[in-house]
């Protein structure tokens, strides 16, 4: 979502933008899959090529999407603080950082009451990402790459004990609570569930990282995406000829965990692979989006991508009135999803790209820099 720039007074990337609403597409496809089918998405018998690609906990799109929107995240805020890391004025440094735990506030405050009516949601998640923003956002690159490889290792060691405990039948069931205590919530937003901290600072971090040198990536993107799906080719080479299939020892089972590419598993493989294809899309997008700058097409994207959190919210609140409220879609399968998602896409984006015309930031962005400065 477009959470960190402010259009008045920042030069626009159309390349980021474009990514943004292309990947707003993706969550939209992903999450109308499993909220409508839900245990047919999950677990279909019998699964055909199509259904395996867009399974929501193992197919090879699984929150590749999201993971694309943090990193993006994470350049738009490190080129949000570009003029301040120059300026090296420490009342403009700690106005920033609240700048950005105050956005953050705003985010999570949203998400949790959006979490009422669609659980596991990643605004939820993507405010915890910004006010920890708010205090690692001006570390050193060097820092932040240690708090990344922190991060996988964490989630990576948490996934591996659980496994461990798993098989010696202690149950683990408390890390994953519903959140309704202060401690169950720290535990939902640092490790559980969709989106946790641990691992997913790691996208943010990155993002950091990228767009502290963004000029030097955006020409060197083609190269930069070569070597992107080659670390996809080798994780997925890794994951097929060292993934215990029929465990039978307590190793064979920890190893599944840690090389899993399951998303609620957070093992080393699952953010390999979603950081590298989060890369490799941005440099192909960006790229392919330099060469049409004068595209309507692309101009609508752009302007959509400006709005991805006000469509991200209204995609929430139309599949409610359809499906809930109304139910005049009901779950026949992945068909009917992209069907509901291809129909959903086509009419709020160039609804997004005149409302943008028009009238500037989206609702909610007006609300998000209002509140976050």
């Amino acid at each position: 979502m477009d959470v960190t720039a402010d259009q008045s007074r920042s030069v626009r990337h159309v390349g980021l933008d474009v990514t943004r609403a292309i990947a707003i597409f993706g969550v939209v496809v992903m999450n109308y899959h499993a909220y409508l089918n839900k245990s047919m998405a999950f677990f279909p018998e019998s699964p055909s090529l199509a259904e395996r690609i867009f399974n929501p906990l193992t197919g090879i799109l699984s929150t590749r999407f999201a993971a694309t929107f943090v990193l993006v995240a994470g350049i738009g805020t490190s080129l949000f603080l570009r003029r301040t890391m120059s300026s090296r004025n420490l009342d403009s440094t700690v106005q920033v950082r609240v700048q950005l735990a105050r956005r953050g506030v705003f985010l999570f405050v949203l998400g949790s009451g959006l979490q009422w009516i669609w659980p596991g949601t990643i605004i939820f998640y993507y405010g915890a990402y910004f006010m920890i923003g708010g205090l690692i956002a001006l570390w050193s690159t060097r820092r932040l790459i240690a708090l990344s490889i922190g991060s996988v290792v964490v989630s990576s060691s948490l996934a591996a004990w659980r496994a461990f405990e798993f098989v010696n039948g202690n149950p683990t069931s408390w890390l994953s609570p519903s959140p309704n205590t202060p401690r169950n919530l720290l535990i939902r937003v640092f490790v559980d569930y969709t989106h946790p901290v641990f691992p997913w600072i790691t996208f943010f971090c990155i993002g950091i990282v990228i767009g502290r040198s963004y000029e030097a990536f955006h020409v060197s993107r083609l190269q930069i995406a070569k070597w992107a799906g080659a670390a996809l080719l080798v994780v997925y080479v890794i994951r097929t000829y060292t993934y215990p299939e029929f465990p039978i020892t307590t190793t064979d089972v920890v190893l599944r965990r840690i090389l899993s590419t399951n998303n609620h598993e957070h093992g080393l493989l699952h953010v390999a692979s979603a950081l590298a294809t989060a890369i490799l899309a941005l440099c192909v997008i960006s790229w392919l989006t330099d060469k049409k700058t004068e595209s309507s097409f692309v101009n609508h994207l752009a302007r959509a991508g400006r709005m991805s959190l006000s469509i991200y919210v209204i995609h929430v609140l139309v599949f409610n009135f359809f499906v809930n409220w109304m139910h005049w879609i009901r779950p026949t399968g992945l068909d009917t999803a992209l069907l509901f998602s291809v129909g959903f896409y086509a009419v709020i984006i160039p609804a997004a790209a005149w409302w943008n015309k028009r009238c500037g930031a989206g609702p909610l962005e007006r609300m998000y820099r209002m509140f976050g400065g």
